[in-house]
């Protein structure tokens, strides 16, 4: 998924939230299109979850398209590298690695039916915790919440452009 909504103020807020903009443009296109921002908060269980696959999706994407060009284009480390990260993985090394194992149900529901691939794994590992820290520095247990309450006014009062 890539972003539909531009908003001329991400950068600056994205860096008052210690968040990359990536992460709070893809955060906002999912809040966007729920405008009722109470409704939000209401479900910021099934929110989060939209938000983490929105995420994670867009981050697969660009991740293997960069990994692609450096099979075709790279030096020798990249293109060894990039074989590595589109490999698929082994179900042995999901279940034992207390990372991927944690983050396997999400994994799931992002590259179903599709196989897993090294990149896959490592991606949602380091995307969860990262946004587990986020999260914590904010002292919330929700993503959807940290972004409405501090980009609320902003979000009711933007327009797509």
């Amino acid at each position: 998924m890539t972003s539909t909504i531009s908003y001329p103020w991400t950068k600056e807020k994205s860096a008052q939230l210690g968040v990359s903009e990536a992460v709070l443009t893809c955060a906002l296109d999912i809040l966007f299109q729920n405008r009722n921002l109470v409704n939000a908060i209401d479900n910021k269980v099934e929110m989060d979850d939209y938000i983490y696959r929105a995420i994670l999706k867009q981050a697969f994407s660009k991740y293997k398209q960069e990994a692609q060009t450096a099979l075709e284009e790279g030096l020798l480390s990249e293109r060894l590298k990039a074989e590595k990260d589109l490999s698929v993985i082994s179900r042995e090394e999901i279940v034992t690695d207390p990372f991927y194992r944690a983050v396997l149900p999400l994994l799931i529901k992002v590259v179903s039916p599709d196989p897993i691939l090294r990149m896959h794994a490592e991606l949602t590992s380091t995307i969860v915790l990262d946004l587990a820290d986020f999260k914590r520095k904010h002292r919330s247990t929700s993503v959807t919440e940290i972004f409405v309450r501090h980009c609320a006014a902003e979000l009711q009062s933007s327009t797509i452009n």
